[in-house]
C-alpha cells in the first residue's frame, strides 16, 4: 500500500526540469518525420517556458527537449499564478479559467492557444450500471473545490438533473488514495492518475466527463487548459514557439512510444503503462486562440452562471486572445 501511494503521489507532483543551448531545432510534425534538423545559428537566449506537471507537460514535450527554450515543470497553481503576475516567464501553461482571471488584473500576457480539452473521469467499483443518472443520492470524492473539475461536475449533475453529495479533498493524490483505502467510494480522478489507477487496482468502471459535456453542448470539450504568452514578445517569436507547439503535440499523440521514450528521459515518473493509455485521455490538442474562442466563451458562461468570481466576473475582452497583425 505505501508503495502504491508513493507511486501515485509522484505521478502527480512531477518534477523541476530545465534546458538551454544555443542552436537552433526544427522538429517535425507528423510521427514518420521524427528526426531533428538541426542548423547552427549565432547564440540566442532560449526562451523561458513554465508548465504544471501532467497533461500540459505532455503538450510541451519536444519544446523541452528544443535548444530553443528552457522549461521548468512546476506543482500545482500557485508557481504559474506567481509567474503570470510577476512576469518572470515569456510563456506560461496555465487553466483557462486562472489565465482569465488573472488578465482582468493586468498581466502583460496574452492567451495564445488551447492545450488540453478535458481529462476529468468518475471511477466506481461498485455500480453494476455506472452512468450519471446512477449517481442520484451518492457521495462523490472530488478534488479541486471551485475549480475546473469541480465547475464541470456541477455542471453535468445539474444538466442531468443529478442530485449528489460532494465531499472534497485536497488534491487527486487525495481522492485516488480514498479509492485505494476504500474501493466502495466513488471518485473524481484526472489522467495520468485515472491510468496510474488503473495499473494499481484494475477492474473499476470510469465515466468519461468529456463525453458526458459533449453530450449536454454539442461541443467536442472544453479547452481546461492553454498557454500565455507575453505582450512584449515578437510576433515572430511568438509564431515560432506556437508552431513548435503544435508540432510538439502532433508528435506526441502520433507516434506515443517515442513520446514515451522521451517522458522517461526527462523523468517524468510516468511508467510506459501508464503513458500508453494516460495520453490518449488526456485529449492533447492544438487550437490557436482565435480559432477556440467560441468553445472558451461558452465554458466561460458555464463559469459565469455558477461563480463568475473564477474568471474575474466577465468574459474576457477581445485583447485577450493573441492575433498576428
Amino acid at each position: 500500500m505505501k508503495k502504491l501511494l508513493a507511486m501515485i503521489l509522484a505521478f502527480t507532483l512531477g518534477l523541476t526540469l530545465l534546458g538551454c543551448g544555443a542552436t537552433t531545432t526544427m522538429f517535425t510534425t507528423t510521427a514518420s518525420e521524427t528526426t531533428e534538423n538541426t542548423t547552427s545559428t549565432e547564440a540566442v537566449e532560449p526562451l523561458s517556458v513554465m508548465t504544471p506537471a501532467g497533461a500540459p507537460a505532455l503538450a510541451q514535450l519536444y519544446i523541452q527537449n528544443s535548444d530553443r527554450y528552457n522549461v521548468d515543470v512546476v506543482v500545482g497553481p500557485d508557481p504559474l499564478i506567481a509567474a503570470l503576475l510577476s512576469g518572470s516567464h515569456d510563456f506560461v501553461f496555465a487553466p483557462t479559467n486562472v489565465g482569465a482571471k488573472l488578465y482582468t488584473t493586468g498581466i502583460d500576457y496574452q492567451f495564445l492557444a488551447a492545450v488540453t480539452f478535458g481529462n476529468y473521469y468518475l471511477v466506481s467499483n461498485q455500480e453494476d450500471d455506472f452512468t450519471i443518472a446512477s449517481l442520484e443520492g451518492k457521495e462523490i470524492i472530488v478534488f479541486g473545490q471551485n475549480a475546473t473539475s469541480d465547475i464541470i461536475l456541477q455542471y453535468i449533475l445539474e444538466e442531468n438533473g443529478v442530485n449528489a453529495t460532494l465531499t472534497y479533498v485536497d488534491s487527486v493524490t487525495t481522492a485516488n488514495s480514498t479509492y485505494i483505502a476504500d474501493d466502495t467510494k466513488i471518485i473524481l480522478t484526472a489522467e495520468p492518475s485515472l491510468s496510474v489507477l488503473e495499473n494499481a487496482v484494475p477492474g473499476f468502471q470510469y465515466i468519461d466527463l468529456q463525453e458526458e459535456y459533449s453530450a449536454i453542448t454539442g461541443s467536442s470539450s472544453y479547452p481546461q487548459a492553454g498557454v500565455f504568452g507575453k505582450t512584449t514578445l515578437t510576433d515572430d517569436q511568438i509564431e515560432q514557439f506556437l508552431a513548435d507547439l503544435e508540432a510538439s503535440i502532433n508528435l506526441v499523440n502520433d507516434d506515443v512510444p517515442a513520446a514515451i521514450v522521451l517522458a522517461t528521459e526527462f523523468e517524468y515518473g510516468f511508467s510506459s503503462a501508464v503513458l500508453t493509455t494516460a495520453i490518449p485521455n488526456c485529449h492533447l490538442d492544438y487550437v490557436s486562440a482565435l480559432d477556440v474562442k467560441t468553445d472558451l466563451e461558452a465554458y466561460f458562461n458555464i463559469i459565469l452562471d455558477m461563480n463568475g468570481v473564477l474568471i474575474g466576473g466577465a468574459l474576457p475582452v477581445n485583447d485577450f486572445y493573441y492575433s498576428e497583425d
